[in-house]
């Protein structure tokens, strides 16, 4: 009887587990992320929806170094992070990592296409830049995806397109190269408000980082409760059994 017990104690569990999950927002506390802006992310990257878990978020004193020390080696994440401009505007922005983040590898060259899958995007004005494609063999433009390295908070591009310096705050910048869509001359402009570039004038207030992971289908937690049940049947078979 007491293991009957267990069992069941153990579907239920793991029952509310999986609503949880359904149900979670993206990590813990205040995030930068609203529901809103979230299915905009889902719908860029267009994987349906995403188990969003928040792995860094910008303390007072933070360098890069703590940047990295939480979010290396964590496999594909978005950036997300408050930016001011010379005016003193501020927009939502940040960009998606395919990749994992380094403090060594320096850039992250991507030549073929299918591997330049990283965006940008501007969360207060609505769009999204994508990691440009070769107009022809060999085109180098849209190369380099990422730039990893101790001293840098989160980075992207060549040039860089989106550059987070040392003190995550004071100093940064933005020059689009990289991130664009064919067709777009805007090099050198700002993913901020489109201004042209003139200097490292950006500062940076809130970061955050978000690990991503599909959330499975409604149908597949309704298999493994199917699964579950089943072990439950065959468990109280068994003591029914030993009963007699």
């Amino acid at each position: 009887m007491l293991n009957n017990f267990r069992t069941a104690r153990g579907v239920v569990v793991a029952v509310a587990g999986m609503v949880f999950c359904l149900g979670a927002q993206a990590g813990p506390g205040m995030s930068l992320l609203s529901p809103g802006y979230q299915a905009r992310l889902e719908t860029w990257l267009g994987e349906g929806h995403l188990a969003l878990t928040n792995i860094y978020s910008k303390a007072t004193g933070d360098t890069s170094l703590d940047f990295h020390k939480a979010s290396d080696g964590k496999g594909r994440t978005f950036s997300v992070m408050e930016a001011t401009n010379s005016s003193g505007k501020t927009w939502l922005v940040g960009g998606y990592n395919p990749q994992s983040w380094s403090s060594t590898d320096g850039t992250h060259v991507t030549m073929d296409d299918s591997q330049r899958t990283a965006f940008l995007f501007n969360l207060t004005s609505d769009f999204m830049l994508p990691q440009l494609k070769q107009y022809f063999n060999g085109d180098g433009i849209g190369k380099d995806q990422t730039y990893n390295q101790a001293n840098y908070g989160p980075t992207f591009g060549y040039g860089h397109d989106l550059y987070v310096p040392q003190d995550l705050t004071h100093g940064g910048s933005s020059f689009l190269y990289t991130y664009n869509y064919l067709g777009q001359p805007s090099t050198g402009v700002s993913l901020l408000d489109g201004s042209v570039w003139h200097g490292n004038d950006v500062v940076f207030g809130a970061i955050q980082v978000f690990s991503i992971s599909a959330v499975p289908e409604p149908a597949t937690y309704g298999l493994v409760l199917a699964g579950l049940l089943v072990l439950l049947v065959r468990q109280r078979g068994r003591v029914a059994a030993r009963v007699v």
